[in-house]
């Protein structure tokens, strides 16, 4: 599916491991979810495994990005920093630190997008002097979580949205095996191309979206649902896995027709 947009069109964006790279300067990616294994009880080993996993994608992607000689002018994270709604564990001060360090010393310009499990992550963004936003908009683009709706997102200056939240993943099989796989989501909404990004983290794998029609029957800008995009839009999106073995991103076409 091609989708016509000349303004939208001009704006180069590009699918990397679980985020969007934008003209080569910008990068978005979220829903990190750190803290998530204290959240749930693990202890010992078992805490820094998620934080490691996630300093090592980042450490490949930023080798990517010098051999490539791309050198980024923002990082912006949109939602779902921290996993823990009503407070700020141990493990979420010591992990998210430990994140935002290595992110602000590849990057002077690191924003926050607050997500739904980010009540209480102004704390810890002050204690690096980052910005924690409700949205951000970069040219034509608005950069949100997806949990709620802002009317700026729908404003006709806008023709890209670019959310998180949902942590979709697919159901693939063949005759021999089937297997879960992070994917991201790009359609067309409300007049503007839309993407959606899985989650970063390795802890938080993502729904499944052959379970659509239970978890966002209808959308929050209805005062329902889970997501800002209702199932029946959602079902009429790409379903677009990257492949980071091969570093290249494989259109499976509509979400629709992969649930049939």
């Amino acid at each position: 599916m091609k989708i016509k947009n000349n303004k939208a069109n001009k704006i180069k964006i590009e699918f990397l491991n679980d985020c969007l790279l934008i003209d080569n300067c910008v990068l978005v990616l979220g829903d990190f979810h750190l803290g998530y294994g204290e959240s749930i009880g693990a202890v010992g080993l078992f805490l820094d495994i998620q934080t490691k996993e996630i300093l090592k994608k980042l450490k490949n992607l930023f080798h990517l990005f010098f051999s490539k000689n791309i050198h980024l002018k923002k990082i912006i994270i949109i939602g779902d920093f921290k996993h823990e709604f009503g407070s700020i564990l141990d493990s979420e001060w010591r992990e998210s630190l430990k994140i935002m360090d290595y992110l602000s010393e590849k990057c002077k310009d690191v924003l926050l997008i607050k997500g739904n499990h980010d009540n209480i992550l102004e704390p810890i963004a002050k204690k690096r002097n980052l910005k924690l936003l409700d949205f951000y908009k970069y040219k034509n683009v608005y950069l949100l979580h997806g949990n709620k709706l802002y009317r700026g997102c729908l404003e006709k200056e806008i023709d890209i949205l670019i959310t998180g939240h949902l942590h979709p993943a697919i159901s693939l099989s063949d005759n021999y095996k089937k297997e879960k796989y992070k994917c991201f989501l790009k359609g067309k909404w409300k007049k503007k191309i839309v993407y959606v990004l899985p989650s970063f983290s390795p802890a938080s794998f993502g729904y499944n979206l052959a379970r659509i029609n239970k978890i966002n029957k209808k959308s929050i800008e209805d005062g329902f649902g889970f997501f800002i995009i209702e199932d029946k839009k959602l079902k009429n999106f790409e379903v677009i896995i990257y492949n980071n073995q091969d570093k290249k991103k494989y259109n499976f076409g509509k979400l629709k027709n992969l649930l049939n």
